[in-house]
């Protein structure tokens, strides 16, 4: 009899482990923890197609309302969205990865690829991506806590209302990361427009922040001043002042 109850513990016990193992959320890797392979490792198959475009926007100018993903349009960042993409399905490969372009006024540019899904005779967690155990954070560690989802960027609008319009056509673009945000502006420096990013659900202020400086860059700006982030009707809205640089 004590048998019988013993081996029905035991099975229980077990029962519930697999259970809690079953419905246990799969984890979600950062883009920098996604690799690019050009051929399907040993013990992995083809999963989920991936796809993601943009269509460049006018560099100078007035900006009204453009999706953030058309602002910082390239081939780089098309593929952190489909690396971005893959981790949310927990995957750290993506395989075939493809992108091409076509020019114009706006040029279109698209990327595609295949998750790389590991197969039953894969161990679990032979492919989860070993910690950069450096003194200070890569660039691409940097830019997944800069911009933790690149694949939001379509969700993003921005607006860029130049007040010096012939000095920012004169003004190349800059990388985010050479545009400070300051709480107030720097002395000397002449205000190049107001810009704004919006969301309409979804987005944390902190992605919000990060439109604005990429924005300011693309139109030359070095600094992004007095930020001020609220919510509005249907979402969430950061705007900002846009400070022309030092230099160029």
């Amino acid at each position: 009899m004590f048998g019988a109850m013993r081996f029905a513990v035991l099975a229980l016990t077990f029962a519930l482990v697999a259970c809690g193992s079953a419905s246990a959320p799969r984890p979600a890797f950062a883009p920098s923890e996604v690799s690019e392979v050009g051929a399907l490792p040993p013990g992995y198959v083809a999963g989920e197609s991936l796809f993601a475009s943009c269509t460049s926007a006018a560099r100078v100018g007035k900006l009204d309302d453009e999706a953030f993903g058309n602002i910082d349009c390239s081939f780089e960042r098309l593929s952190r969205v489909l690396r971005a993409r893959a981790g949310e399905l927990s995957a750290t490969f993506i395989v075939g990865k493809d992108c091409r372009g076509r020019g114009g006024q706006r040029p279109h540019l698209t990327c595609s690829a295949v998750v790389a899904r590991r197969s039953s005779s894969v161990a679990l967690g032979s492919s989860t991506v070993s910690a950069d155990g450096g003194p200070a954070p890569s660039p691409a560690q940097v830019l997944d806590i800069d911009d933790p989802r690149p694949q939001d960027a379509d969700r993003i609008r921005v607006t860029f209302e130049p007040s010096a319009a012939r000095l920012a056509a004169r003004l190349p673009a800059r990388a985010y990361d050479r545009v400070a945000e300051t709480a107030t502006p720097s002395v000397g420096r002449l205000q190049l427009g107001q810009v704004s990013a919006r969301c309409a659900a979804g987005c944390s202020a902190s992605s919000l922040r990060y439109a604005l400086r990429v924005t300011a860059g693309r139109v030359g700006a070095g600094e992004v001043t007095g930020v001020k982030c609220f919510a509005e009707e249907g979402g969430a809205r950061c705007v900002a002042t846009a400070l022309v640089p030092w230099s160029s």
